[in-house]
């Protein structure tokens, strides 16, 4: 590296460490100027602040997952006899029903053969009827002594011939329709069919098992997780397996950054061994999905209700503060002063947060002014109203 590459590098270096100084004054004087602001405040009287109350309410514990979508059944559409595409029945991506035409494959030497079956068939029930009419005659020959039994051994044996074509004709034919019935590739299922590979004109059939489209079902659909195995215990894992009395567990399911779980699905399968590597157990179910919404590999939120409680303490989820320590809310005591008091969380129920340890319900804690506010402050208590419902 030349002096020039040094020097342009030691002054990039300068810049970029003239920038972090510059950045952590800056921070330095803003929390000054805070800290400043209210001793002043502090000194012409506590603040004023927004202060609020618990409620008590009716709430449904549940766990939460990281889901995925997958669909109940896929098929995969392949050519069972070989020959030209001749037609495609849909667009790509279309919701395809049971039955419906997807591709047409030149039916026409299939059809010629089926007529060729068919002849052949029409062929030996005549020479079956022809040898049966010989046996029958010869029958009544014997009896009066007119021909003799080996006669008879013989139009046997051409009758019981002739009967052995004829079944041969039949599963020919039979084959040859079921050939000509291929020919027109309808879907199994109803679902949504992916993109074809293939077009018009292309030479398709079992010989290369060309891949002509892909439908899945998604109504319904499945949605699994992984359930920790520090949660088996108890009777939860019969509740999940559905056994012993118990209903299949129910659960409910939403999209990703959102807070309501509109689809709800039961858990129809749970698998029978804990995978070691992660300490987890395969946890399947299934969703009605009408309005199609969920589509297969889609990541959602799984939510399984696991009891009621009464009477659970909920407050406002904006009074709740975070930092290194954890969740914290900053409560008002008798002297109106701040003090930190640390909780657990429990479910998000909109704008509100159940309180699981930390709160009885029956303290005061600010709902705004947190870039100002501190432990050990003093303040003037605003009580708001509607505080539970207010942005």
């Amino acid at each position: 590296m030349n002096f020039k590459k040094i020097i342009s590098w030691l002054i990039v270096l300068a810049i970029l460490i003239g920038a972090g100084y510059g950045g952590y004054r800056y921070w330095q004087k803003r929390q000054a100027a805070i800290a400043a602001m209210a001793q002043q405040n502090q000194s012409s009287g506590p603040i004023p602040m927004p202060v609020a109350g618990a409620k008590f309410m009716d709430v449904t514990d549940t766990l939460s997952f990281t889901g995925t979508t997958e669909a109940v059944n896929v098929y995969e559409v392949q050519a069972r006899v070989e020959g030209y595409l001749q037609g495609i029945h849909f667009t790509d991506g279309d919701l395809v029903e049971k039955g419906q035409l997807l591709f047409t494959i030149e039916p026409d030497i299939y059809r010629a053969l089926r007529d060729e079956a068919a002849a052949m068939l029409k062929s030996g029930k005549a020479e079956l009827l022809r040898a049966k009419f010989d046996l029958e005659r010869i029958e009544k020959a014997v009896k009066s002594g007119a021909v003799s039994r080996q006669d008879l051994t013989s139009a046997k044996a051409a009758y019981d011939k002739a009967d052995a074509m004829v079944m041969g004709y039949k599963a020919a034919l039979a084959k040859a329709e079921l050939n000509l019935s291929y020919t027109e590739i309808r879907s199994p299922i109803s679902g949504r069919i992916g993109d074809s590979p293939v077009d018009v004109g292309n030479l398709v059939g079992p010989g290369d098992r060309t891949l002509l489209a892909v439908v899945r079902q998604i109504e319904p659909v499945n949605v699994f997780f992984h359930v920790s195995e520090s949660l088996l215990k108890g009777d939860f894992l019969k509740r999940l397996q559905g056994k012993q009395g118990f209903e299949p567990q129910e659960f409910n399911v939403g999209l990703p950054n959102e807070n309501e779980f509109p689809f709800k699905g039961a858990v129809n399968f749970v698998d029978n061994t804990v995978d070691t590597r992660t300490g987890t157990i395969y946890v399947r179910g299934e969703v009605a999905n009408k309005s199609q919404q969920l589509l297969p590999g889609m990541f959602v939120q799984v939510q399984m209700p696991i009891g009621h409680r009464k009477d659970a303490v909920v407050i406002a989820a904006k009074a709740i503060n975070s930092d290194l320590g954890g969740k914290f809310v900053l409560i008002v005591n008798d002297e109106n002063t701040l003090e930190r008091r640390d909780v657990k969380l429990g479910d998000s129920m909109g704008k509100m947060r159940v309180i699981n340890e930390g709160l009885d319900g029956s303290e005061q804690f600010i709902v705004g002014g947190f870039h100002m506010a501190r432990p050990g402050m003093q303040i003037q208590p605003m009580p708001v109203e509607n505080n539970n419902t207010a942005d």
